[in-house]
């Protein structure tokens, strides 16, 4: 099935065209080349090239007219565009244009046949021969996704990253042998057939570095169970930064789907999991998502809580949260804690009625590490823990930690 058809017909200039006077000459051959664009998420740019021949335009003659007509594929008709490239009457080819060894080839106008699925191109030619033409146009249910696949070392230290696009032609339109390109990385000559996927590497990226997280939100998780009612989930993530330093910055990784793998030492790979990312652009970073934590162990207790009235409904609210952290892994690790302290705020103060304002307290453990990528509302609390006793019979123990903070001018 071709749902496209070309068709070259002939008019007369002193003549307006019709639908009716279009009248089938030759159809156009097939195309020379084909060049796909897959940067869009919505719309793909296709551009193909084809070689039409025309007769020279005169006044008893008229111009050119070619019929551009598709039915049952997904083509935006406003963003169809034809552009003359070359002009070739004997063995070589001309520029188009009107300087000197130059010949004029013009597209005079452009008319929608009513009712139909089609355009005509009314083209001026000063002399006869053949044309090297480039049509672009937008096309819907050609679409593109990207997917990843990552294999992390035994001792999830680094990993390799696989970076796929994925084609998926639904458009109605059969392309043939096209150039495939997402924007970024690698093009790709591809058979693109009607109802075909066809998954291509973009990239392959080896060594890179990757950080094992292991984090703590409480407002964000809940509860653990209620076994252990002051206890919330530890979420792992491996993060990994794209830029050189570390292997990566190539490109924007895009969104998409990810399957995490582990070597097993043994010759083979164990499953971890897959996330969905989103956009990571470059220098920022990528967290692959791994589950809940089974080795570490974190309970939140308010160890204080008084309000401080400083006039009228105006109160200050100290408050002191403690933090019992068990490793039970046999390497080190570090806890990421992250605080709202709006909902803080919200849960024993009052309404801050904004971002809240707060200081910090002296009774603070020295050894947390305090980060505000969320803003300051949000602090990260940064724990190292030791690795487990090397002794299976001797008794993990528990880390306290403190944050002690004061709530500011609530009411």
């Amino acid at each position: 099935m071709r749902p496209f058809y070309w068709i070259l017909t002939w008019a007369a200039i002193v003549a307006p065209a019709t639908v009716e006077a279009r009248i089938k000459l030759a159809t156009l051959p097939a195309r020379e080349r084909v060049e796909l664009q897959l940067d869009n998420g919505a719309f793909t740019l296709v551009e193909e090239e084809r070689i039409v021949p025309l007769l020279k335009s005169s006044r008893k003659a008229g111009n050119n007219m070619i019929d551009f007509s598709w039915s049952n594929t997904s083509i935006d008709k406003d963003s169809i565009q034809f552009r003359p490239l070359a002009f070739r009457a004997g063995k070589d080819w001309q520029a188009i244009g009107k300087g000197d060894g130059q010949v004029a080839i013009n597209v005079i106008n452009v008319a929608y046949p009513p009712g139909e699925n089609a355009l005509v191109w009314e083209v001026f030619a000063a002399e006869a021969g053949v044309v090297k033409v480039r049509v672009s146009y937008l096309i819907h249910n050609l679409t593109r996704t990207f997917n990843y696949r990552a294999l992390a070392n035994k001792d999830e230290s680094m990993l390799t990253l696989r970076s796929f696009i994925k084609l998926r032609n639904y458009s109605g339109e059969e392309f043939g042998k096209a150039g495939v390109w997402a924007g970024f990385g690698p093009k790709f000559l591809k058979e693109v057939g009607h109802q075909e996927e066809i998954q291509m590497l973009v990239k392959r990226f080896p060594e890179v570095p990757i950080v094992k997280t292991f984090s703590f939100d409480w407002y964000t998780l809940g509860q653990l169970n209620p076994d252990k009612p002051f206890a919330s989930p530890i979420l792992m993530h491996y993060e990994l930064t794209n830029d050189d330093k570390n292997n990566l910055g190539a490109f924007p990784l895009q969104p998409g789907k990810v399957r995490i793998f582990v070597d097993d030492g043994r010759g083979g790979q164990a499953f971890l999991g897959e996330d969905v990312t989103q956009l990571t652009p470059l220098d920022d970073k990528m967290r692959l998502y791994l589950g809940q934590s089974r080795d570490i162990v974190c309970s939140r207790t308010i160890e204080k809580n008084q309000r401080h009235a400083v006039r009228g409904n105006l109160h200050h609210q100290e408050i002191i949260l403690k933090f019992e952290i068990e490793n039970f892994r046999d390497k080190p690790a570090t806890l990421d804690i992250f605080e709202q302290l709006n909902r803080v705020a919200a849960e024993y103060a009052g309404n801050p009625r904004g971002d809240v304002e707060w200081e910090m307290g002296n009774q603070t453990s020295e050894e947390i590490r305090f980060t505000y990528e969320k803003g300051n509302a949000t602090p990260a609390l940064h724990v190292k823990l030791a690795a487990r006793p090397q002794d299976p019979d001797e008794k993990v123990q528990k880390k306290i930690v403190r944050f002690h903070f004061t709530l500011k001018n609530i009411w």
